[in-house]
């Protein structure tokens, strides 16, 4: 693969894209009133309404508070609802609570990221979520039940145009043949949330197995275990550890680390490519969206003796590859100081394009590869 750092137009050109408004980030309280704010529906000529307003979030789930992380790089917002503990999605449309959702514009549900999408779909069985900076809705479809037919008399007898009218086109002037009203019962399904305390959330992971929380990076052993298939917010990471928040149903909150080794299980491939002290392992993760696909997550660096984990990198951006394409990585002096430095593939630049890479330098006083932006992105 030969050294490029041209980038693709099409990559640049996603990259310059205006930014979408986001939520802030942070811990939001239930308004316990807003769902009596549901604007009432217009009913159209010949129908009558009667208007109800009932609570979009389930009475089962318990939600008091909500949290919300922000990625403005991504343009994406995700919401967690802190439930009861003992609360499972209701197969009733209307009460198909999901506990996390991602917008706008996710449509990448899977098991290893369980958030839902909002309203994508016409079928009304999606969540439909509002924001402003600081506020959120949440909503289901107006539910609309026929509760009855009323008939009006006529109060006067048709003139004759009205008569042939009414014979030939069938449109018979309701004050002379009368007319009939259509009742329906219209139910608004509506939860307002507030931001009560800012917070510097930058995602939102999923746990699929328990992980241990410990209270600082790079502790061995111990810890406080999170549980299995809960949520915790990341406020800060490093290439090995994140620092999380995790929320409790009455808004409080514990905060720790987690090892990302222990939350990501990575395939660790053995690359050709070495460097004088140095061999190194790429780590791929199954791609979601496509079985025959993996995605570069991780890079390992290794002592050439020893075999022990001198370093990790991640973090970096890359577009999926085949399964079969594993050895990936280059050595190659990329800022001419004499020290070999690490070039992966980010995007391949499609047909006739110039693919770009991910460039980590060594830098030789600390020993380590560090990623260069203004070489990773011309």
């Amino acid at each position: 693969m030969p050294f490029s750092l041209l980038a693709l137009a099409a990559v640049l050109a996603s990259a310059e894209a205006a930014p979408v408004d986001l939520l802030q980030p942070g811990l939001y309280r239930l308004d316990p009133e807003a769902y009596l704010s549901a604007p009432p529906a217009i009913a159209p000529p010949g129908q009558a309404y009667r208007q109800r307003v009932e609570h979009a979030l389930p009475v089962a789930a318990k939600v008091r508070y909500a949290y919300v992380s922000r990625d403005r790089q991504a343009g994406l917002n995700k919401l967690v609802f802190v439930t009861d503990a003992h609360y499972r999605e209701d197969g009733n449309p209307v009460h198909r609570l999901c506990r996390a959702y991602a917008f706008p514009g996710w449509n990448a549900r899977s098991d290893a990221q369980p958030f839902c999408r909002t309203h994508i779909g016409t079928d009304g069985s999606e969540a439909v979520i509002e924001w402003t900076a600081t506020r959120f809705t949440v909503r289901w479809d107006d539910q609309k039940r026929a509760t009855g037919t009323e008939q009006v008399p006529a109060v006067r007898t048709p003139t004759p145009e009205e008569a042939g009218i009414c014979a030939i086109a069938d449109v018979c002037a309701p004050e002379a043949y009368g007319r009939s009203i259509q009742h329906y019962e219209v139910t608004h399904y509506r939860d307002g949330f507030a931001l009560a305390q800012a917070r510097d959330y930058q995602d939102v992971l999923y746990l699929p197995n328990a992980i241990a929380l410990h209270g600082h990076a790079g502790q061995e052993g111990g810890g406080t275990p999170l549980a299995a298939g809960s949520f915790v917010a990341v406020l800060a990471r490093t290439p090995s550890w994140y620092r999380v928040e995790q929320v409790a149903a009455d808004g409080g909150s514990r905060t720790g680390w987690i090892d990302r080794d222990a939350l990501s299980r990575p395939l660790w491939v053995e690359q050709a490519a070495s460097a004088p002290g140095f061999r190194f392992r790429l780590g791929f993760e199954r791609d979601t969206q496509d079985e025959a696909r993996r995605v570069l997550t991780a890079i390992e660096v290794l002592d050439a003796r020893t075999g022990e984990r001198v370093q990790v990198l991640r973090d970096f951006d890359a577009e999926p590859v085949l399964a079969g394409e594993s050895n990936l990585l280059q050595a190659v002096d990329a800022d001419a100081d004499g020290h070999a430095d690490l070039l992966l593939p980010a995007w391949s630049g499609g047909a006739g394009g110039e693919g770009t890479f991910n460039v980590f330098v060594f830098d030789p006083a600390t020993h380590r590869f560090v990623f260069d932006p203004a070489r990773s992105d011309p």
